[in-house]
């Protein structure tokens, strides 16, 4: 495995994981501005915004489930198979399961509101909700069902079953053959874009599967994310293979940006096709060549970010441990609390810029009041919120 400063794991894991969660908070409060379907949407909705969307999309969660994969390797050096599930399970399915009962129904309550599905108050609504909104479709064995279940908290479930799915491909490249097959992967990625064949089964899992599995979270991004999980380990099993990342990190911004470039480009000229292919994809010319963009455009930015953060942020700090502490919490909050504000809002007779700064101020300065004065301080909170406990020793500050 890579070798890393810190105890088993690397400080700019942890330092890119910190700024995407600050990403995701600040995409989530652009959505309600956006063209595409969400919970709320404001009056006035905006190309550029929608375009900031859709380029963000490319690579913010892929960003997580890559670093999320290298982070496995580097938690199964010091604990046995059992110890890894179990924490697992603790740290990320006891949070999903708080979550789905505490902290969606708030979201799913604003957003039928606002679309008229319901009115009345809260109390009213929990009844109403489980049988009229949660099972009203059939999505049969699916891991949609994540999504519909726990909205933005699908990521948990999601990183709970790639971590156990992982785990034979994990020891396999631990004996003799698989050490083998590990060798020539690292000489095909040392060769002139290497790294770039990566691409290949990430483009085929889009291209193939999405016109079949066209929902968010079905079984495409399912197949697409958890290949890059996969890939994340790779890339850090052996250190030649980070470090060509490394030495590359420019080129991938520079084939990133072109690809934007071409993004921009489709968004101005072809909006109606590109809509067409975001929400209904098949297996026409132009689609293909979409996901084949989408999966060249995924794999440059990790690159990229994996690259520039091996060089600039493999650094320690105080800030480091409390900003990775509060990760966790943070991410379950952050979308409750945006739709809770923005709720209201969006309603307001302001300029839109004025609504997103408010509504990303606001739900910022709640989210870490709720974890600075409650969350933090009570074992039972951290265990919900997937936190370590901290004993009685030890200060919760």
């Amino acid at each position: 495995m890579e070798k890393c400063t810190g105890k088993g794991r690397c400080d700019y894991i942890d330092w890119l994981r910190v700024l995407g969660i600050i990403c995701v908070f600040f995409f989530h409060n652009t959505r309600f501005f956006d063209m595409m379907d969400w919970e709320l949407k404001n009056k006035e909705i905006f190309l550029a915004s929608t375009l900031l969307v859709m380029f963000v999309n490319f690579w913010i969660m892929p960003l997580f489930f890559i670093l999320a994969g290298a982070s496995a390797g580097f938690a199964l050096q010091s604990k046995t198979t059992i110890q890894y599930i179990l924490e697992r399970f603790w740290r990320l399915i006891v949070p999903y399961l708080f979550g789905i009962f505490i902290l969606i129904p708030p979201q799913r309550y604003v957003g039928c509101l606002s679309t008229g599905r319901f009115s009345g108050t809260f109390l009213e609504f929990l009844p109403w909700y489980p049988g009229q909104r949660l099972f009203t479709v059939n999505f049969g064995f699916n891991p949609v069902w994540f999504g519909e279940t726990g909205m933005h908290l699908w990521f948990l479930p999601f990183l709970f079953i790639f971590s156990v799915m992982a785990l034979p491909i994990i020891y396999y490249c631990k004996n003799e053959s698989g050490a083998r097959h590990i060798k020539q992967l690292v000489a095909v990625g040392e060769k002139a874009w290497g790294l770039y064949l990566f691409v290949i089964p990430i483009a085929c899992a889009r291209i193939g599967l999405q016109p079949i599995y066209t929902k968010y979270t079905s079984w495409a991004d399912f197949t697409f994310w958890f290949l890059i999980f996969m890939f994340g380990y790779l890339l850090f099993y052996d250190q030649r293979l980070i470090e060509r990342v490394e030495r590359h990190k420019y080129k991938s911004l520079g084939i990133g940006m072109a690809l934007l470039g071409i993004l921009i480009v489709l968004f101005t000229f072809f909006l109606d096709d590109l809509r067409k292919w975001w929400d209904f994809p098949d297996y026409s010319v132009g689609c293909i060549f979409f996901h084949i963009m989408w999966a060249i455009t995924t794999w440059s930015w990790l690159m990229f970010f994996l690259g520039a953060g091996k060089t600039f942020l493999n650094f320690r700090n105080s800030w480091l441990s409390r900003l990775n502490e509060g990760i966790m919490p943070f991410y379950m909050l952050h979308q409750t609390i945006i739709l809770l504000i923005g709720f209201q809002v969006i309603q307001w007779p302001i300029h839109a810029l004025f609504k997103y700064v408010v509504i990303s101020s606001a739900s910022f300065v709640v989210i870490l009041a709720i974890y600075d004065l409650l969350i933090i301080r009570f074992n039972w909170l951290r265990i919900l919120f997937g936190m370590k406990v901290f004993r009685s020793n030890e200060s919760s500050a």
